[in-house]
């Protein structure tokens, strides 16, 4: 395998796509009406606080940084898996997820003593986010 050739050969539309789905899903995602409130709730922050994003554009920044590198990765793997289509890609990256991301998450959390809705919140956007990430990878395949 030559890493090289395998990384010019990828398809960069389908990264740049999926990248901003990964951003846009967190909008919506963490949006008051869906599951904003709760998170927010179980962070004690008010609907005011949470709607302030002063000082949160380094946050954004790492977040669609984040969405980018995901994306490049997940295309990368399934290249090499061999792996193309809608429903595969995206249960690959989800599979992805729950194994290294969501499980973290719960870890983290855990001795960090946050509460139980904030990381189930967070542990199931990081699978939907891979397996949406998946999904428009394996859909240019």
């Amino acid at each position: 395998m030559n890493v090289l050739q395998e990384l010019q050969a990828l398809n960069y539309l389908a990264v740049l796509v999926a990248t901003l789905a990964s951003y846009l899903l967190g909008f919506f995602w963490y949006h008051w009406g869906v599951f904003g409130r709760c998170w927010a709730n179980s962070l004690s922050l008010t609907k005011e606080e949470a709607d302030n994003t002063q000082g949160l554009g380094w946050a954004f920044f790492i977040s669609l940084t984040s969405g980018a590198v995901k994306a490049l990765w997940v295309a990368f793997l399934l290249s090499l898996a061999g792996i193309s289509g809608v429903l595969s890609g995206a249960l690959f990256a989800a599979t992805l997820a729950v194994a290294f991301t969501a499980t973290s998450i719960g870890y983290y959390n855990g001795f960090a003593r946050l509460p139980s809705r904030f990381t189930c919140i967070n542990g199931a956007h990081s699978v939907a986010e891979l397996a949406l990430i998946g999904a428009v990878i394996g859909l240019f395949s």
